[in-house]
């Protein structure tokens, strides 16, 4: 898989999907921050700990994940602009 990107697992395909998507979103922003070449910010370590708690904590949510509503938003976008995908 050299030079391919990245791939991602999950529980269901709209996990590993919205683990794609946010990966992706995350490699975009350092991208265009590194293209300033000013001196990166680091966060400090107790925000990534919190932050990485929260994605993690599913129990918040009534009903499905976030991934699982992701997911499914994106399905309805694309049942409207390109409804053959289905058959």
């Amino acid at each position: 898989m050299a030079n391919h990107g990245i791939s991602t697992v999950g529980a269901t395909v709209a996990e590993a999907y919205d683990r794609l998507y946010y990966i992706e979103r995350a490699a975009q922003v350092q991208i265009y921050a590194m293209w300033t070449q000013q001196p990166l910010k680091q966060l400090p370590q107790h925000v990534v700990e919190k932050t990485k708690r929260d994605f993690r904590d599913d129990h918040l949510y009534n009903g499905p994940s976030p991934a699982q509503r992701h997911f499914d938003a994106l399905k309805r976008m694309l049942d409207r602009k390109e409804p053959d995908y289905a058959t």
